[in-house]
């Protein structure tokens, strides 16, 4: 400890020799910190780019699965449904059946049966003309010699009607006897997938191909000419490592198109097909020489801030080693909790009753179903919350039960043949993450529930229960109501010294003049920066709990669209001078004229104009148009611009939602405009709208019902309105 004490007395008796000797340190360990984490970037963009192409094979892999599971059922529907071939009207029967199949299911490209001499007997199209024989086909002759109506797949052919390639899916039909009789065939469009599979974004040069356990390719993307037919069996990847492993990832040559890749595969769990993705390795090294341009600057400037502030930092020594000792005492009184926590954790394991005991003692409601949906387990939370016992549901009941009438209604709206109304509602339940779901109690009244059902499989993956875990909302609501209160009152309270300490650096400013020396010019201008910063953050958080609470009043008038939007533009320029960008207005607005609350429209204006400056590209312009269609004034602004990802697109009017965390730290802002923007344009009774293509440009569309507003109107809206 008394060492400890003489350091800070040292460093300040001699603090140029500290400084230097910080310095020499931090820059030391600074390059080679930044050196190694450079070195090893390019490792971590091949890692991160495996992980991808891993979650695409698995994507893809799912998604042929379930076609081919489709197929699979209709075919094994045609092949063992024997009253329907035998009875009278059998054609017209197989007829629906197959316009059904190619009607709800795009993928098939065409559906029939082949009778024992080949000839064709159904088809899902109309009936070709002349006599069409298909006994020289391979899956013919294959289900000829073997037995058993199992689902086969064929390497692709060319069809003959249409000359499209398919992949063919038959199923041996048979007699009463068990004899041959024919062949039940279901052809999968390969240029189907080849959209599908066009619409994964895995860099420039990416690969996307499904092939059997033979190594015959029946799908890939890109379609290189040969591609769909031929044999990878040969590659050295695929006999060593595809054949050996469920899955897996390798960097390795493509045999179609000898480009170097990081490619992923996938076994299909139920039909032997593999789905396979690659990545460029030219893609992931072109990321990698980008990340270096942008780092290495970044690099340097923290060199630079390291030696700009090492002469602040002997001053801190002292106090930073009394709040380490501090922090260990801290540190060690925690490794003591931890230690008896474990110990008692150990214990529980011990026990026989360890599992019982965690679902009873969690505070979420825990219910346990079978695939039916009837209650197999309710743990001690679920009874409070719902008051019914354990004895009263399990084994009795279905959660549906808990559900309201109109939520289950609304489930059962898409029933399918097979599936079961607790099945309808899980994947009800399943399509709205973070809905707010009510749940019914013994005694009839309603409970607030956050709701999530994940599917229990078995050991060899069929489908075994639901868990379904539910939380009681009613204090969470509560407490976000106070939180929403407690949001106003301190962005009140801030508002007010934050504008005090703007105005006194303002003065200061101002009366110092050229006294002040540079530096501290820039550190006053920088404080002012920032306070201007902080009102307008407290500006945004007022108008949100406003907005959200139905507090904002609008002091409407009639005025001129094309005023107000000229102001905007007029107090944004210099703000988009900054990004190289300029504004057009298109067309002549002047004659519109509407019930607005001019300054929140004012705001609305320059948020959009703002947000398009940001993330227009640079020496670019934007454009704003105002006219009136169909009884509403249409303002529009368009920028030509990054766009916006489809991904994110649905989280664009979000509170707090920002797009691409490196650009938003470059161009600033906190998530809120266009969500403040949304509910005011809500509150003015208009609509808005955007379409945007990533790479392209992104257009903002506003309409506003002109109504009273019209041009010529002389009604006023009373200031102070709703």
């Amino acid at each position: 400890m008394s060492q400890l004490l003489t350091l800070p007395g040292w460093a300040r008796r001699r603090p140029h020799f500290f400084l230097l000797l910080w310095m020499g340190i931090s820059v030391v360990s600074v390059i080679g910190m930044g050196g190694y984490y450079l070195l090893n970037e390019r490792q971590r963009l091949v890692e991160r780019s495996e992980a991808l192409a891993e979650n695409y094979a698995g994507t893809i892999a799912r998604r042929i699965e379930a076609s081919v599971a489709k197929v699979d059922v209709l075919l094994s529907l045609v092949a063992k449904d024997r009253a329907l071939r035998d009875a009278p009207g059998r054609t017209q029967a197989l007829g629906q059946l197959f316009e059904q199949a190619m009607e709800n299911h795009p993928e098939l490209m065409s559906v029939m049966v082949i009778d024992a001499d080949g000839s064709l007997t159904d088809y899902s199209r109309p009936q070709p003309e002349g006599a069409v024989r298909f006994s020289d086909r391979d899956y013919f002759r294959y289900h000829q010699t073997h037995t058993g109506q199992q689902l086969h797949i064929s390497a692709p052919i060319r069809n003959r009607f249409n000359g499209r390639m398919t992949v063919p899916l038959t199923m041996r039909l048979e007699d009463r006897h068990g004899a041959f009789a024919g062949v039940a065939f279901i052809g999968l469009s390969v240029d189907y997938f080849d959209q599908e599979f066009a619409r994964i974004s895995l860099g420039r040069q990416p690969t996307i191909a499904v092939s059997d356990r033979d190594g015959t390719i029946l799908f890939r993307h890109p379609a290189v000419d040969g591609a769909i037919g031929s044999n990878i069996g040969h590659w050295q990847v695929f006999s060593e490592f595809v054949l050996k492993a469920e899955h897996g990832v390798s960097e390795s040559i493509c045999p179609v198109d000898q480009i170097t890749r990081v490619h992923a595969f996938r076994h299909l769990q139920r039909y032997p097909l593999i789905t396979f993705s690659g990545i460029a390795m030219s893609e992931i090294d072109a990321q990698w020489r980008e990340s270096l341009k942008v780092k290495v600057p970044l690099l340097l400037a923290i060199l630079l801030v390291l030696v700009g502030s090492g002469w602040l930092m002997y001053r801190q020594l002292l106090h930073d080693a009394r709040v380490r000792l501090r922090l260990k005492a801290s540190l060690r009184r925690a490794s003591e909790a931890n230690e008896r926590a474990r110990t008692l954790n150990e214990a529980l394991q011990k026990s026989g009753d360890f599992q019982q005991a965690v679902l009873h003692s969690t505070g979420c409601g825990i219910i346990a179903t079978d695939v039916r949906g009837e209650v197999l387990f309710m743990n001690k939370a679920s009874t409070k919350i719902l008051g019914f016992t354990a004895d009263e549901v399990v084994r009795k009941m279905s959660p549906l039960v808990f559900h309201r009438t109109e939520d289950v209604r609304e489930a059962l709206q898409r029933i399918r043949i097979g599936d079961t109304p607790y099945l309808l509602m899980v994947a009800h339940i399943n399509a709205h993450p973070g809905r707010e779901w009510q749940f019914i109690r013994k005694d009839g009244t309603s409970v607030a529930v956050s709701l999530s059902i994940t599917a229990l499989k078995a050991r060899d993956g069929l489908l075994d229960g639901y868990v379904t875990i539910f939380h009681d909302l009613t204090e969470l609501n509560r407490l976000e109501g106070l939180k929403s209160d407690f949001v106003s009152v301190v962005s009140h309270e801030l508002r007010t010294p934050v504008t005090a300490i703007r105005g006194a650096l303002s003065l200061h400013q101002a009366a110092a003049g050229s006294e002040l020396a540079p530096s501290q010019q820039r550190l006053l201008s920088i404080a002012i920066d920032n306070c201007d910063k902080l009102v307008r953050i407290v500006s945004d958080i007022l108008d949100i709990d406003k907005l959200a609470s139905n507090k904002l009043r609008l002091n409407r008038s009639i005025e001129s669209v094309g005023e107000l939007i000229r102001l905007a533009i007029t107090q944004t320029q210099p703000f988009a001078t900054q990004y190289g960008v300029t504004f057009r207005m298109a067309g002549d607005p002047d004659p519109l004229q509407l019930s607005l609350d001019a300054d929140r429209f004012n705001q609305i204006m320059v948020n959009l104009l703002s947000n398009a400056a940001k993330f227009s590209h640079p020496n670019s312009e934007v454009t704003v148009s105002a006219r009136e269609e169909l009884g509403y004034a249409v303002v529009r602004v368009a920028d030509y611009g990054i766009g916006i990802p489809e991904s994110f697109q649905p989280h664009i009017f979000e509170r707090f939602s920002q797009y691409s965390a490196a650009l938003t730290r470059k161009s600033g802002g906190t998530g809120l405009g266009l969500a403040i923007t949304k509910m005011l344009v809500d509150a003015h009774g208009g609509t808005i709208g955007f379409h945007s293509e990533q790479g392209m440009g992104t257009t903002f569309t506003l309409s506003f019902p002109l109504g009273a507003g019209r041009r010529g109107s002389e009604h006023q809206v009373q200031s102070g309105e709703a």
